[in-house]
This record gives structure tokens, C-alpha cells and sequence, in this order.
């Protein structure tokens, strides 16, 4: 990189010329910049040789004289000392997208459930939707039913301070299949998918990387993890990375702590001891890992990704409430937008819009609405 100088007072903290030609700019944030999801901003801690740290999807940027955090303000990085930082680039490429690469993708699809009474009234819908994976599992600690569902797999859970978590299920349960998939894709119960959507994403996500600039191309032909909203996506050689660390990500609080079966690695950090939820936990395993994987998406639903396209929409956002309607009428009002013939506003209308080609609808929780969508959306 041929570095400039860096400022406070002129906004710029750094500003580079990559090896692939792009013009890269990092500063202050300013009224007109627009922040810099995930992957950028922990791509700006390493230009600046700073430590990431990851803390929640909802939040923002943040540069303070130590490190770089993406989160809410919170502790020290709500300090005067701490700025909202921006990343700007000027591409070289123009990048088109060939759905085609979606072909021979191999996907194994699973979910972790404590069953709860919404979880069980979903679990049909969700296996008719897993079934169009090439493979798949459900986990949790009991079966839903007094018989043995063949398709749920009980995982020994420790004693927990409250209600049943664990995140050695991932690693243990999954290692003898992974040779046979691509992609191993992490989903909630209350997470509608479609199944040939998801793997043109991934195939988009993909070609985007390999066209973009080099740390991108890179990242695309390694140990990868995708972030499609609060659902996370590993490719085999990722997966394989977790195993050959296991050691070491497998430590986990003993029972009888607070955080009783969560990843060590979380100490310290957000949510610990209280929680260890995966859209929070897998943001900080790739960071975690030795070396760093890869990680590229937007960790939270209804964020878009800079350089990506949308893969989550998120049913409970402000705009869509305001609609009025219940989940089926919602799912008619979709169809209807794809099709341009909504009575909606221009302004939902766009929103709507942006959801005709995602693989994931969050918060799409009642069974009949998602029986409504497998027939409207596919």
C-alpha cells in the first residue's frame, strides 16, 4: 500500500492505493458518508494494525486510540476519545453476477431448537424447507415428541444458570459430514428459507469476492464464513480450520459458571456471562481463529451489505409493521410488489422490492404464513 498521512483534523486517518488499483479512504465519519458494515470495518482495523473487536450487529464503526470495535457505544468507546469511522473506495470493476454458479453447490442445512411451543408448531415447515437442502440436522437437547424423530439430534447440554444453551453441538456433531457438503449453513427455526435462493446467494457472494478486489479474491478461495443476517454460512475448508483449533474453541465455561457452556473465547466480551447467541458468538470465532477467517455479509437481517446484495429481510422492521397486516397478508403484499402491482406506498414498495431475491425472511413465525410463502415467494 502507498500510505498518505493521517489526520483528525482533515477527517482523513488513512488513505491508500491497494495493489489492485482501488482508491481506499478511511475517516471520520461525515453527514454524507455512509458506515461501513462487518467486514469493512474490521478490514480497517488491520490497514490501521489495530486489534477488532466485535461486539453486536446493531451498532456502528468505532475508532478509539487503541483498537477497533464495531457495536453500540458502550464503556470506554463511548469516551471523547472514541470517533465513528468510514471506509470509502473507488472500484476499478464493474461487477455482474452469473446465477448460474449456483449449479453443484452442495448445502447441508441444521438449527439448533430448545422447542419451544412456537418451535414445535414450526417444525413441519422447517423440515419441508430443509429437505430441499442437500442434507440436514436438527438439534437439541430432547426430543419434541415422546417417540424418536429420526431427523433430531440430542446433544448433551451442560447444566446452565438459565435456560439451555451450548455451542459445542456445532463442532462435534457436524465433523464426520462435512466432507460431502460445500457450505454448512446455520439457521433459526424462525427463519423462512428458500432453499435454490440460498445457494444463488451464496454463488453471488462467491463471484462477487473473486472479482473484487485482492484480500477478497483471496478470502473467496479459503476458509470462508458468509453472514447472511443472523444466519451464518462455513465452507468445508472452514469447518476444518474449527476442528484442527478445537482444542482451543472448544474451551468452554464449566457448569456452575454463569456463562456455563459458552465458547471461552466470548470472555470479556458482549453478552458474557449472560449469553453467548450466535449472531454474536460467530462474528468473534472467525476473529478468534488462528489464523482469522474470513467473514463477509452484514451480521445483522435487513442490513445490506457494501459490495453485496441483501440476503435477509427482516419482517419486524418499522416500515413493514406499519403496513398493518398479518403475517399471510403480508406475504401477499410481497408476491404482489415482486410483480409491481402492490397498493403499497412508493417507499414500502421499494423496501418490499428488496426482499424478491433473498433466501431468508426473518421473524416469518406463523406456520400458515410460511406455507402461504413456499407457494408466493419461491
Amino acid at each position: 500500500d502507498a500510505s498518505g498521512e493521517t489526520s483528525w483534523a482533515n477527517n482523513v486517518i488513512q488513505e491508500a492505493v491497494d495493489e489492485d488499483g482501488d482508491r481506499v479512504i478511511i475517516s471520520e465519519c461525515g453527514a454524507t458518508t455512509r458506515p461501513p458494515d462487518f467486514a469493512e470495518c474490521r478490514a480497517a482495523a488491520a490497514r490501521l494494525k489495530l486489534p477488532f473487536r466485535f461486539s453486536h450487529p446493531s451498532g456502528a464503526c468505532r475508532l478509539s486510540s487503541s483498537l477497533v470495535s464495531y457495536g453500540p457505544l458502550v464503556g470506554s468507546d463511548a469516551g471523547a476519545t472514541s470517533r465513528p469511522l468510514c471506509v470509502s473506495r473507488s472500484m476499478r470493476m464493474n461487477l455482474r453476477v452469473d446465477p448460474t454458479e449456483s449449479e453443484g453447490l452442495k448445502i447441508l442445512c441444521f438449527a439448533w431448537t430448545t422447542w419451544k411451543p412456537q418451535d414445535v408448531a414450526l417444525l413441519q415447515e422447517v423440515r419441508h424447507a430443509f429437505k430441499q437442502c442437500d442434507g440436514y440436522r436438527i438439534f437439541s437437547d430432547r426430543q419434541p415428541f415422546a417417540r424418536q424423530e429420526p431427523d433430531v439430534v440430542t446433544v448433551p447440554v451442560s447444566q446452565q444458570a438459565t435456560g439451555r444453551e451450548d455451542e459445542k453441538w456445532l463442532y462435534h456433531r457436524l465433523q464426520e459430514d462435512v466432507s460431502a457438503y460445500d457450505w454448512l449453513v446455520n439457521v433459526e427455526f424462525d427463519h423462512f428459507l428458500l432453499t435454490q435462493k440460498l445457494r444463488r446467494s451464496i454463488a453471488s457472494y462467491l463471484l462477487l469476492l473473486r472479482q473484487g478486489h485482492p484480500e477478497q479474491r483471496q478470502a473467496a478461495e479459503g476458509p470462508l464464513m458468509l453472514m447472511f443476517g443472523n444466519a451464518f454460512l462455513f465452507n468445508r475448508m472452514m469447518v476444518s480450520e474449527m476442528k484442527r483449533q478445537w482444542p482451543r474453541l472448544g474451551e468452554t465455561a464449566p457448569s456452575g459458571h454463569e456463562a456455563s457452556g459458552c465458547p471461552s473465547f466470548m470472555q470479556d466480551r458482549f453478552e458474557w456471562p449472560r449469553a453467548c447467541s450466535q449472531d454474536i458468538a460467530y462474528p468473534n470465532l472467525v476473529t478468534v481463529m488462528n489464523p482469522q477467517v474470513p467473514a463477509y455479509g452484514s451480521p445483522g437481517c435487513g442490513q445490506k451489505p457494501e459490495d453485496f446484495p441483501l440476503a435477509c429481510f427482516e419482517v419486524q422492521r418499522q416500515p413493514v409493521q406499519e403496513l398493518g397486516l398479518d403475517q399471510s397478508g403480508l406475504v401477499r403484499t410481497l408476491a404482489e410488489s415482486f410483480s409491481t402491482r402492490s397498493g403499497a406506498g412508493p417507499k414500502v414498495l421499494r423496501l418490499l422490492r428488496t426482499a424478491q431475491d433473498v433466501p431468508l425472511f426473518h421473524h416469518l413465525s406463523d406456520p400458515n404464513a410460511r406455507k402461504l410463502a413456499r407457494e408466493l415467494l419461491q
